[in-house]
């Protein structure tokens, strides 16, 4: 609360009086009216600001934001484990990472407890309420299904030819993360299957049709959002023709840019025009028709010509994991990172233990200092991670109010 002082000058007349109240300032005080001279000022509350829009409001709190919270509100990390350990606390107390990814290969989703309980301290010790994210897909890919058990894969639904089946398969994906504390699911993926004989996507691509994938993946996009979990579409510009994964080698695709926009990019073009698309994943390519040398998820061409501007998205965009092979058998981690946010990357997928995470920020603040990237396109990044934020309540209204005036973690 603020206090106002009331000071009466000789000679002066408080504001609040009545100018008929007053005399006139030739030295000759005692002809004003006792009784005016003597009323007690009334103090004027201050109008209540009203509630700040989630962009003023994440704008606010980039201001109070140090370089090294920003950059850690850049990252997603893993861990080994299944408890809140001493890394975690590293990471998360100390990096202020923006979030971590749930995977079965790292022991992190053993019971349905267990896993409530881990996310519990993970977000009870976060100064920035985090993303907890997984690939709650169906078929080969479900990091929950030690807990959940088996989901019916998107090559089921999309066969379906049931929107309403792609719909439920999104919102009942959405209970079981929120029941579980998770807030990002890494779907729908909008590949359009064009090589049958693509090692990684056949059950996790909903078909070969651009309409019928757009129309699969935003009834999926809207079941996940109507759950109240951020949905994410991958894997951008499209993997469905590769015939390498990308886990383990780059795949070099000599797709034409209209063939591209005919095929490939329908689902995000639709959906983005639409405007509910919250997190876009860009995924390791080499394609000389975007770019010559650069794979896709590390080049300006495609993350901020292509995704940003020619198609317009606001939201964020995420790379596909670094320490794939087709980035890691080129790129150390810390480079990558730092093309990723010369790109235009947004939100970073790659460390994969404390020493990863330390590295990856350690070479992003040398880029910075360096010079490599501008302030505000880091304070830009920043933003648009905290709006997903607060949009999806991730952060409180009432805690997003303390960040924005800078409230520390023991001010809570």
């Amino acid at each position: 609360m603020h206090r106002r002082r009331f000071i009466q000058h000789s000679g002066q007349c408080v504001l609040l009086l009545a100018v008929s109240a007053c005399s006139p300032l030739n030295g000759n005080a005692g002809s004003a009216t006792p009784t005016a001279r003597q009323m007690p000022a009334t103090p004027t509350a201050s109008p209540t600001p009203g509630p700040k829009s989630d962009s003023e409001l994440a704008a606010s709190i980039v201001q109070h934001m140090s370089l090294d919270q920003k950059l850690g509100q850049m990252v997603i990390v893993e861990f080994h484990g299944s408890d809140y350990n001493a890394d975690l606390r590293a990471m998360i107390q100390e990096s202020q990472v923006s979030g971590v990814l749930i995977e079965e290969k790292n022991g992190n989703a053993q019971t349905r407890d267990q896993l409530v309980a881990l996310n519990k301290a993970l977000q009870a010790h976060a100064h920035i309420p985090l993303f907890i994210t997984t690939d709650y897909e169906g078929g080969v890919v479900n990091e929950l299904r030690l807990i959940t058990g088996e989901r019916p894969s998107d090559a089921a639904i999309g066969a379906s030819g049931n929107t309403q089946a792609a719909y439920n398969a999104g919102l009942g994906a959405a209970r079981d993360l929120v029941q579980l504390g998770l807030n990002v699911n890494f779907m729908p993926i909008v590949d359009v299957l064009t090589n049958s004989q693509n090692p990684g996507l056949p059950q996790r691509a909903f078909g070969s049709d651009a309409t019928l994938v757009t129309n699969m993946g935003r009834a999926y996009l809207k079941g996940l959002t109507d759950g109240k979990v951020v949905g994410c579409l991958k894997h951008f510009p499209g993997l469905g023709s590769a015939s390498l994964d990308p886990h383990y080698e780059l795949p070099h695709m000599d797709r034409s840019l209209n063939t591209l926009k005919a095929v490939d990019l329908v689902p995000y073009r639709t959906m983005i025009q639409e405007g509910i698309v919250p997190m876009v994943m860009v995924t390791h390519i080499l394609n000389p028709e975007l770019d010559p040398k650069l794979p896709t998820s590390l080049s300006p061409n495609v993350v901020t010509r292509l995704l940003r501007d020619e198609l317009q998205f606001q939201g964020i965009i995420i790379c596909d994991t670094l320490w794939m092979g087709g980035i890691s058998n080129t790129y150390s981690l810390s480079q990558a990172a730092m093309l990723a946010v010369k790109a235009g990357t947004d939100l970073l997928l790659g460390p994969r233990s404390l020493a990863d995470t330390r590295s990856m920020l350690s070479g992003l603040k040398q880029a910075v200092n360096n010079g490599n990237f501008a302030g505000d396109q880091i304070d830009a990044s920043v933003k648009r991670i905290l709006e997903v934020k607060l949009k999806y309540k991730i952060i409180s209204h009432e805690r997003a109010l303390q960040l924005a005036t800078g409230v520390s973690e023991g001010e809570q």
